[in-house]
């Protein structure tokens, strides 16, 4: 059972989510431009509250198909600042994708950057993924920079492959391998 209940690096911790954190979730959660890009619609306090109890307790890797969904703080004043979340995709061929949204009044600051890279040496060091991916609508530029900031290879380009809110929209697929995580930290 790989457990990441905490996850931490140099200015940053994740987390479980619980019940307190909703006002600061609401934040990125009830905003239309995070929410463009990512899987559920604006929402207000009660389903930011609703979202929180059915994510407390995922935190657990075992089997394909689990996945995490950790609060995002700050070290300095334990201030939720976003989520990280993470997908067991493929038991066979030890894959994760992770994810991750950040609320606005705290980017430019490398956070984002410095979670995304923990959160994925903490997917490699639980020995189970041989691969960990990302998959970004290609609009998203902020977040593809990010993926390529930390290292992650660009490796494919899909076209209308999704229908997302209304529309078919493209997809960037970005992949690192442990042994080429590892060397380059």
């Amino acid at each position: 059972m790989a457990d990441f209940s905490y996850i931490e690096s140099e200015r940053l911790y994740m987390r479980p989510f619980k019940d307190g954190d909703a006002e600061a979730m609401l934040e990125y959660h009830s905003n239309p431009e995070i929410c463009r890009y990512i899987p559920w619609n604006v929402r207000n306090l009660e389903e930011v509250a609703k979202s929180i109890s059915e994510n407390k307790s995922a935190h657990f890797l075992n089997v394909e198909g689990d996945y995490l969904t950790l609060a995002l703080c700050r070290k300095s004043d334990d201030q939720l600042i976003g989520q990280m979340n993470a997908m067991y995709r493929s038991t066979e061929h030890k894959k994760a994708e992770f994810g991750y949204v950040i609320n606005p009044k705290f980017g430019g600051q490398g956070f984002a950057s410095e979670a995304a890279s923990a959160l994925i040496s903490a997917l490699f060091s639980s020995e189970l993924f041989h691969r960990v991916i990302a998959n970004i609508d290609v609009r998203n530029t902020p977040s593809w920079k990010l993926v390529e900031r930390i290292g992650m290879r660009r490796e494919a380009h899909y076209i209308q492959d999704y229908w997302f809110k209304g529309e078919w929209t493209d997809s960037y697929i970005y992949a690192t391998l442990k042994e080429e995580w590892q060397s380059s930290r």
